[in-house]
């Protein structure tokens, strides 16, 4: 049986272990080779992106067959499409990681955005336990990619444009817009308790993945109300700038604060925005 494959480049996981690391039916997670570095072409990509592709931690390949019994043969693309994003999501659910963009298809690249996560989850490595949940994460996203869920499967689209987008904000907005899809929430009020009765009120809203003493302790409580004011703030084109002095829903998007006790403060609405990625990770891993 002929075999298709698609394959993509991705930064800070599985730097041990064997050279090819199985996920499930069809996915593995493989170190850079001549045959997968053989797919990169001069004319598509610069010298400095083909050396970052040689580079990358590990690629995520997907082999997938032109065609099952039953199936037209034009349906193989999308199926193959669909598992190997199955596979991505799957790892950026469970903690989101960097990726450099191109994803080979036979003889085609695909030149999508990197996908590039915030300032704390480039703090915290992938690390074995992360690994390991993989595949059953992958058995949860795959019905959804199937088309099980179209709120789901919005979700998730927008967990990958948020991570793919270059202004922050903006990531921000199509974060929290992941999570209406799954909320549907009527306001302010009703989202701040949609989020509160998923993962909990004291829940943190940056993960602390390695139980470091230096974490965030920036609560789902807490975050709710200013990251839903923000969403609307950006939805409807307004000066974040004079956010503060709003009559009705005051939040101060300018002042700066600490993403950890003892790192670079940033400013409110960027760490709102970086809060947003994380709490639509943790509420997928709770409703897949």
């Amino acid at each position: 049986m002929s075999i298709d494959t698609i394959h993509t480049a991705l930064l800070g996981i599985a730097r041990e272990g064997e050279d090819r690391i199985s996920l499930g039916e069809g996915l593995s997670l493989v170190r850079p080779n001549d045959q997968l570095l053989a797919h990169r072409w001069d004319w598509a990509q610069g010298q400095g992106e083909m050396e970052q592709e040689a580079e990358a931690a590990r690629y995520l390949v997907c082999e997938y067959p032109q065609w099952i019994p039953g199936e037209s043969v034009r349906d193989a693309p999308e199926r193959g499409a669909n598992r190997f994003y199955a596979g991505l999501m799957a790892i950026q659910v469970i903690k989101p990681i960097c990726t450099l963009g191109f994803v080979y298809r036979r003889q085609q690249i695909e030149r999508r955005p990197p996908m590039e996560p915030g300032q704390w989850a480039r703090k915290n490595r992938f690390d074995d336990e992360m690994l390991a949940r993989v595949p059953d994460m992958i058995d949860r996203i795959q019905p959804v990619m199937d088309g099980k869920s179209v709120e789901q499967k919005n979700a998730l689209t927008l967990l990958q444009l948020g991570l793919e987008h270059f202004h922050p904000y903006i990531a921000g907005l199509l974060w929290v817009t992941g999570l209406e899809a799954i909320f549907d929430s009527g306001g302010r009020e009703e989202f701040k308790k949609k989020l509160c009765d998923c993962l909990g009120p004291q829940t943190l809203a940056l993960p602390n993945w390695h139980s470091k003493s230096d974490a965030p302790t920036y609560t789902v409580e807490e975050i709710a109300l200013p990251l839903y004011t923000l969403r609307n703030k950006l939805a409807h084109g307004a000066d974040l700038r004079t956010a503060s002095a709003d009559k009705k829903h005051p939040v101060d998007f300018s002042k700066r604060v600490g993403l950890t006790p003892h790192g670079e403060d940033v400013n409110y609405a960027l760490l709102l925005s970086e809060a947003a990625c994380h709490l639509l990770c943790q509420v997928l891993q709770k409703v897949l």
